[in-house]
């Protein structure tokens, strides 16, 4: 060996790699008493380590991020659901977070490093079934089928009809966007002629959900969709002022103005103005707790417009 040939350090104790191979977090990492905690938690762990205030530093970084007007998608919401999840399952199994990492891992400067690049770096490649239940999500899905049950007919009924129509996952470009809604129109129209007042709301309520998820996957340059929306959004408007004596059906429709993202309604603040006192009273209580609940969840959108519906209450 040349006396110029530098010998290759010795790896330290806690620089060995504790894996046998790669992860991506979702793996099973540890089960305690049958709470089973993945890659993700062990990575969070092992950070919360080197934090001042352990998990909640952690959060108060992705909640951060999310304030931060450049930050792009929702990787921060997916792991502040993993964190939150995670404190809830040391919870149950009475754990503290540095007690289910084992002595090595706690020493060890290789698993620091990666879950430093894999958390704040690598974002949420392969994600968890909490990354996928983030408070966006839920509040969101809840806007469009949450409230169905409070209906005397439920707008199930008739949406996988009217699914028949759009499809599930097809793209249409703008040369077939007027075809489809043509189509979806007349099916709502046909639908229609045959039906109850009560059913009719169902169908509406069903056509305006199936819509508004119909136009992530449309190019309605020509706004198309859209008038077949407004459309629908009248007759829907026009019978549900009949129909909010029921627990539910007021909440539904300020749910789905605020969480509909495409500036499709537009007769929802004229409806609010015109609310005999008794419903407006209960409209400012509905938006009310909405407003509080977007404002824990800091989704900033939904909030500003929760705020516009409780103005053009309040002004009525």
């Amino acid at each position: 060996m040349s006396a110029r040939t530098k010998r290759p350090r010795a790896v330290r104790p806690e620089e060995q790699p504790l894996d046998d191979g790669g992860r991506y977090g979702t793996e099973t990492w540890r089960d305690v008493d049958g709470v089973v905690f993945c890659h993700w938690d062990r990575w969070l762990l092992r950070l919360a380590l080197t934090e001042p205030n352990g998990l909640d530093s952690i959060a108060a970084e992705f909640r951060a991020r999310g304030r931060n007007p450049r930050t792009r998608g929702d990787d921060h919401e997916a792991m502040l659901a993993q964190v939150t999840d995670l404190k809830a399952r040391l919870a149950r199994v009475n754990r503290r977070p540095e007690d289910l990492l084992d002595d090595q891992e706690r020493a060890s400067a290789w698993l620091q490093k990666k879950a430093f690049k894999r958390v704040w770096h690598d974002g949420p490649n392969r994600r968890t079934e909490a990354m996928c239940k983030t408070p966006r999500r839920l509040l969101a899905a809840r806007a469009m089928r949450g409230n169905w049950s409070c209906f005397s007919v439920s707008p199930a009924r008739y949406e996988p009809e009217l699914r028949n129509v759009v499809g599930t996952s097809e793209y249409f470009d703008h040369r077939w966007t007027g075809t489809i809604a043509t189509v979806l129109e007349s099916k709502i129209e046909i639908l229609a002629m045959m039906t109850s007042d009560a059913e009719r709301l169902a169908l509406y309520r069903a056509a305006l959900t199936v819509i508004i998820e119909t136009m992530e996957r449309i190019d309605d340059s020509l706004a198309e969709m859209s008038d077949v929306f407004a459309n629908v959004e009248r007759s829907y408007l026009e019978l549900a002022g009949d129909a909010l004596d029921k627990d539910g059906v007021l909440r539904d429709l300020l749910e789905l103005a605020v969480w509909e993202d495409y500036g499709l309604f537009c007769r929802i603040e004229d409806f609010l103005r015109t609310l005999r006192e008794q419903y407006a009273g209960a409209a400012m209580r509905e938006i009310a707790a909405m407003i509080a609940e977007l404002r824990r969840e800091e989704l900033d959108y939904p909030l500003r417009k929760a705020l516009a519906l409780h103005r053009v209450l309040l002004a009525s």
